[in-house]
Parts: C-alpha cells; sequence; structure tokens
C-alpha cells in the first residue's frame, strides 16, 4: 500500500523538471521586452481631395464629320475648299430610308384620294358619317407616317459647324458604316478641354477652379470654364476646361486633369500609420508605453500623407513600423 502511494502521490523528477521549465518560460514571456516600434507625431493641416479625370482637346480649328447611320453618302458634294457655317456636305441615306419614303408618299397620296372619294359620297349620303371619319384618321396616319421618315432623313444631314476648309474623304456615292469618316474641315479657334465626372465629383467643382494639366510632353495651368447641369453622358458630367493660351496641344489629344480641392482642416499623419482591420481603419497611439487603438476615417490621401479625423490630438504620436503587429494595449518603445 505504501508502494501504491508513492507512485500516485510523489511526484517524480520527470514532473518537477517540467513544472521548473513551466516557470522559467513563464518568467521569460511575463518579462518579455516591449514592442520596438518607430513613431511620428500627428499635426494639424488643411485636407486636399484630389480629382483626377481623362480630357480630351476639343477645338473649331479641325473637325471630322462622320456618318450618323450605316448607308450611302449622297449630296450635295461641294467643291473642297473654303465653306460657309451651316453649309450642307453631304447627307447620309440609309439604304431603306429612300424606298421608305417613296412608298409613305404613295400611302398619303391614297389616302388622300379616299378622303376626298369618301367626302363626296358622303355629302351625297351614299355612305355614313363613320366612314368618313375613319377615312379622315387613315389620312392623318399617312402624314404622320412620311413625316416621321422625313425627320429621319433630316438626321442624317451632315452640315459644316464652322467656316472653314472642306476635304471629302469618301466620293459621292459610297456605302459607309456609322461612324465612318466622311469629310474634314479646318479652321480657326482656341482649343478647350472636355472630360466627364461623376456627379458626386462634378457637385465640388466651380466654375473659375484651376486644373493641373498634363501630357506626356507638356505641363500646364487651366481654369474650369463650364460645369454640366445633368449627368447624360453615361451618367457623368460634362465638364469643360480652358488651357493656357500658350500650350502644345492639339484636337484630339488626350490631356489628363488634376483638381484639387481644399476641405476641413485634419490630422496628418504618413499612411504607415494606418492599419485596415475589416472594415476599421485604425491607428495605434503611444501614451504611457502601450499602443492604444484608435478608429479614425480617411478625409484625403496624397503623397505619402494622409487626412484622418478620429478621437485624436495634435502632438500624440502614432505608430509606423510594426503597427500591423500591434493590439490594444500593448507595451512598446519607441527606436531612438
Amino acid at each position: 500500500m505504501r508502494a501504491l502511494k508513492s507512485i500516485f502521490f510523489a511526484p517524480s523528477a520527470a514532473v518537477l523538471l517540467a513544472i521548473a521549465l513551466l516557470g522559467v518560460l513563464s518568467a521569460r514571456v511575463e518579462a518579455a521586452d516591449p514592442a520596438l516600434i518607430t513613431t511620428a507625431p500627428l499635426t494639424i493641416s488643411p485636407a486636399q481631395k484630389t480629382t483626377r479625370v481623362l480630357g480630351e482637346v476639343r477645338s473649331l480649328g479641325m473637325t471630322t464629320l462622320v456618318a450618323p447611320v450605316t448607308g450611302q453618302v449622297a449630296g450635295p458634294f461641294l467643291t473642297s475648299g473654303m465653306v460657309a457655317a451651316g453649309a450642307v456636305v453631304a447627307r447620309n441615306t440609309p439604304a431603306d430610308l429612300t424606298s421608305s419614303i417613296t412608298s409613305a408618299q404613295a400611302a398619303l397620296a391614297f389616302a388622300q384620294a379616299q378622303y376626298r372619294r369618301t367626302r363626296a359620297l358622303v355629302a351625297k349620303k351614299v355612305l355614313a358619317q363613320t366612314t368618313l371619319d375613319q377615312a379622315q384618321r387613315d389620312l392623318a396616319t399617312a402624314q404622320g407616317a412620311l413625316a416621321a421618315l422625313k425627320v429621319k432623313a433630316n438626321q442624317q444631314v451632315l452640315t459644316a459647324p464652322f467656316a472653314g476648309m472642306l476635304h471629302y474623304l469618301v466620293a459621292p456615292g459610297a456605302v459607309v458604316y456609322k461612324g465612318a469618316p466622311i469629310a474634314t474641315i479646318s479652321g480657326r479657334g482656341t482649343p478647350w478641354i472636355t472630360a466627364l465626372a461623376p456627379p458626386a465629383t462634378a457637385a465640388r467643382l466651380f466654375v473659375g477652379q484651376k486644373a493641373l494639366l498634363a501630357t506626356s510632353e507638356w505641363r500646364g495651368r487651366g481654369a474650369i470654364a463650364a460645369i454640366g447641369a445633368d449627368a447624360r453622358h453615361d451618367g457623368l458630367v460634362q465638364i469643360r476646361v480652358n488651357p493656357p493660351k500658350h500650350n502644345r496641344l492639339l484636337p484630339g489629344q488626350w490631356v489628363w486633369l488634376t483638381i484639387r480641392q481644399p476641405t476641413a482642416a485634419a490630422f496628418s499623419a504618413p499612411v504607415k500609420a494606418l492599419v485596415m482591420r475589416g472594415a476599421k481603419t485604425l491607428v495605434y497611439v503611444v501614451r504611457g508605453g502601450k499602443a492604444r487603438e484608435v478608429q479614425v476615417r480617411v478625409v484625403a490621401q496624397r503623397g505619402g500623407r494622409a487626412w484622418i479625423t478620429g478621437k485624436l490630438r495634435a502632438g500624440q504620436r502614432v505608430a509606423l513600423s510594426g503597427s500591423t503587429r500591434l493590439a490594444d494595449g500593448a507595451a512598446v518603445a519607441q527606436a531612438q
């Protein structure tokens, strides 16, 4: 019995050694050095939201007239050379439009004849008044169908938007696809830049606001001249920017527009201080040798710095290196 008690109650040497090791390890964990991090101070400065959109250079100096629909290019073909603004340059007629107009004209002539005949017979009391009413409705339908086709035909007319030198790119009678170039007109005019922006972005812009302009080989500064009142361009708002007088821009060229918008003051810190935890954006403020988690909202970001708002104070230091491995309340030491 004593032997059994010694087996169950007397700790073996291995057990004692394990307990001793656990004690040493726990002592080491408790005595672990705090995380060594680098920090930066929070400052307060006006934030700047940057809007960047792609614009196209346009000018009355040159334009290309394109086919509005697939069809045949008909006259009048003017003599190449100077043309006045509004001059009819060509007509682009779909293959079936001419025949449709001819059929509609014949239908209208028939409806007119039927109406005259029915009216005469109704006057002689050979036919009832309801027959004349139906003939009148048929006449109105035929007139409407022909008018609609004529409107469609007028939409296919290409006119000179301004006075300039005319040069045709296709021969008379040529069949072209929709969007194919028909002619060019070269004139004189000051270029402008047209860009499209989301409504939320356009709402923050104002006429006269400066815009930085950039191509691969040119930099300049322009000003917003007009902001569209609707978003009919595929849900976007059209913006017009006037470039400086002396520029190297060419009609049809693409230009990047950068518009900076000052906003209210916010806390400024290096972007490295931001930590993403799920849907939250955090910074770790160092207080009393501890890292304290603070949720923030990013107002703007540019050039390696971020403007944020939250429960912060100017002058507080936020963790930079190692911030993604920190936890709220973790012991930290600032690198010298």
